[in-house]
């Protein structure tokens, strides 16, 4: 089985969708009608209502992600010379998907949580074929517990606290966020010596930013920020999910970017000729890959004496930014909400998770995180 890449010719309904992932068998198979190159047409028409139709997808990234995790599944079963539409009705020979997670976590070495991310997206093909391609599925439904804790509406669930779950996925234990302490922070800032990955550090720590987000963060949203106002509102669009949301950008920093463009940058871009939207480029004046990994190497290259990376700059933000908002007494909105937002969290219950890291932060902090980031560059003439 290969995924492929569709052409710009490639429409659905007269609409053009370049780069959509198209599943191809690989090998001849006479008993079952295929041949080399031939679409699985099951395959795509789910991957046509999980992508497209059901307007909950808008990633190309996620696209694929869901095609790679359908791909493997069906290369397991074409190179096993298995049908995957053989299903038994007998639940002690539910074997076929089983078989595949087994080898998913003993031969290829797959985490758990890995794992179970394919198998959700198999299980959701399998669902789709339910009454259309065969009566029954390879695995079984059971029952299961779930804690209400502290979820947002949880009182108005009615499902008694139970819910249905394919036997397939393995029991995983969540991994509970990481973040700095602004001692931390303060090491890690004074340890950068290039401007630009400082800056890039900075934006993250104090916007929340994902890594994607950063390596793509549009250059036309820097401006001179206005004399007495404390952050400068900007809206970012290259964003998981390319949903729109908008930011807030403290005034030192917007200044700071706000140099860097006219000046750093200015001069990488002139030496290359590149021309580029993104604001960040490379040392030799290039644009910085999105999918790329130089920027969590920067951080790694730093030698510090803890445990740093991209996403847990995202998390410190979270986590402290919380922290001093639910200790403004002065505050006249949610600030789950107003955290939710700039991070761009789909569900409050995802935010949520921060509350826990702010119980644990030991940090008695008496100014907000904003001003003791601000503090810290002006300590070393950042």
């Amino acid at each position: 089985m290969l995924c492929l890449k569709s052409t710009p010719e490639f429409e659905i309904e007269s609409v053009k969708f370049p780069n959509f992932p198209l599943l191809t068998w690989e090998t001849d198979n006479p008993e079952l009608g295929i041949e080399p190159g031939m679409l699985c047409v099951e395959a795509m028409q789910f991957m046509i209502y999980e992508c497209l139709k059901r307007g909950r997808v808008n990633s190309e990234n996620t696209w694929w992600t869901y095609g790679n995790h359908l791909s493997q599944f069906l290369t397991f079963c074409e190179q096993n010379n298995l049908d995957w539409r053989d299903i038994s009705e007998s639940s002690e020979d539910e074997m076929l998907v089983s078989a595949y997670r087994d080898l998913c976590v003993g031969e290829f070495g797959m985490s758990v949580n890995s794992t179970n991310q394919h198998l959700r997206t198999i299980v959701r093909f399998y669902s789709y074929g339910v009454d259309k391609w065969f009566d029954s599925l390879p695995y079984s439904l059971e029952s299961v517990s779930v804690s209400k804790g502290q979820q947002f509406l949880a009182h108005t669930e009615r499902n008694g606290g139970k819910k249905y779950s394919s036997d397939l996925m393995m029991r995983t234990h969540e991994k509970k966020a990481q973040s700095l302490s602004i001692y931390e922070v303060q090491e890690l800032l004074s340890a950068i010596e290039n401007p630009t990955l400082k800056l890039m550090v900075r934006l993250c720590l104090q916007t929340g930013i994902r890594r994607k987000e950063l390596l793509l963060f549009p250059l036309n949203v820097i401006r001179k920020p206005v004399v007495n106002q404390p952050y400068c509102k900007v809206n970012i669009s290259r964003t998981k999910g390319e949903k729109e949301r908008e930011i807030h950008i403290p005034s030192r920093l917007m200044g700071d970017l706000w140099r860097y463009v006219n000046e750093a940058r200015f001069q990488k871009q002139q030496r290359s000729g590149v021309v580029s939207d993104c604001l960040f480029l490379s040392s030799d004046g290039q644009e910085l890959a999105p999918q790329g990994s130089a920027f969590g190497k920067a951080l790694k290259a730093l030698n510090l004496p803890f445990h740093v990376s991209p996403h847990m700059l995202r998390h410190t933000y979270a986590t402290h930014m919380l922290k001093g908002l639910l200790e403004c007494k002065s505050n006249k909105f949610e600030p789950l909400m107003y955290l939710q937002a700039r991070l761009g969290h789909s569900s409050i219950t995802t935010t949520m998770k921060y509350l826990h890291l702010v119980n644990d932060l030991v940090d008695d902090l008496s100014i907000e995180y904003q001003q003791q980031i601000d503090a810290i560059v002006k300590e070393n003439h950042g």
